[in-house]
């Protein structure tokens, strides 16, 4: 049922973001036409379609964090909710598929915006160049840490989803807190998600100061094991752990009051 959430969410939400993306793939490439011309006579409509992929950009990423809470608002704490909640699913999957799905839009949005970028200050050559570049960079990445260098590069991005994904969650339960209040749900869930946030700060110093005293009482991961690799991957796996903690306790309490403190009126 996971699966069928996660489509229909797609499709829900694609017919928004395409359009979008498209457009400032477009515009992008107009952009780079007319600016090929260099002529004086181009130069005003390089600069309108230039401002109008500006615009665009920046709408794309604000559209990306609206599209976020409202999906999340309006299909699960509004009377939509009372048709969502009749589907065999659980709370956790529809907190999951509206996770999933933002994080590819969020992702999606950003490539998107690389691309056109890329678009716009491309010149000949160029590809070639940052091919080349690539190549060396992954020759003395390799060169320094071998094979094991897929392992971390894999590592930094799934601890880039899992901070993502956190940033993501502390919304929805922000938002889900807010509504157990049944006046001012929206200044509630902004209060709420001050409240979350200074918690999660407070948590961050607390581990950082943790840290702190055990390197200077010389406990440390560093004088676990004398092997390279083995450091890096226990340095990883806390890391992880230390993101992962915040984000489970969002999901937690989004999960709870979704599930037993849920009132739709």
């Amino acid at each position: 049922m996971l699966i069928k959430l996660l489509k229909y969410e797609v499709k829900a939400t694609g017919r928004l973001f395409l359009p979008i993306f498209l457009s400032l793939l477009v515009l992008a490439a107009i952009n780079k036409i007319l600016s090929a011309f260099n002529h004086p006579t181009w130069t005003t409509p390089a600069v309108i379609t230039m401002i109008i992929y500006s615009i665009i950009m920046a709408g794309m990423f604000v559209m990306t964090f609206t599209v976020m809470i409202q999906r999340f608002h309006k299909n699960l704490l509004t009377d939509e909710g009372y048709l969502m909640y009749t589907l065999p699913v659980k709370s956790w999957q529809h907190i999951i598929s509206k996770l999933l799905v933002s994080l590819m839009w969020i992702i999606a949005s950003a490539l998107t915006a690389m691309l056109s970028t890329e678009i716009i200050a491309y010149k000949p050559g160029t590809l070639g160049k940052i091919l080349q570049a690539l190549a060396t960079i992954h020759n003395q990445i390799i060169g320094n840490f071998g094979l094991s260098a897929y392992l971390l590069l894999l590592e930094m991005i799934l601890g880039g989803l899992i901070t993502l994904a956190s940033g993501i969650l502390i919304v929805y339960a922000s938002i889900a807190i807010g509504h157990l209040f049944t006046r001012h749900k929206i200044l509630s869930s902004f209060g709420a998600f001050i409240g979350l946030t200074t918690l999660s700060q407070i948590y961050l110093v607390l581990v950082f100061q943790i840290t702190r005293i055990a390197h200077f009482a010389n406990f440390s991961l560093y004088n676990i094991t004398s092997n390279e690799f083995v450091r890096s991957e226990l340095i990883f796996a806390s890391g992880f752990i230390l993101i992962a903690i915040p984000c489970a306790a969002y999901f937690a309490v989004t999960n709870y009051i979704l599930s037993r403190r849920l009132n739709l009126e």
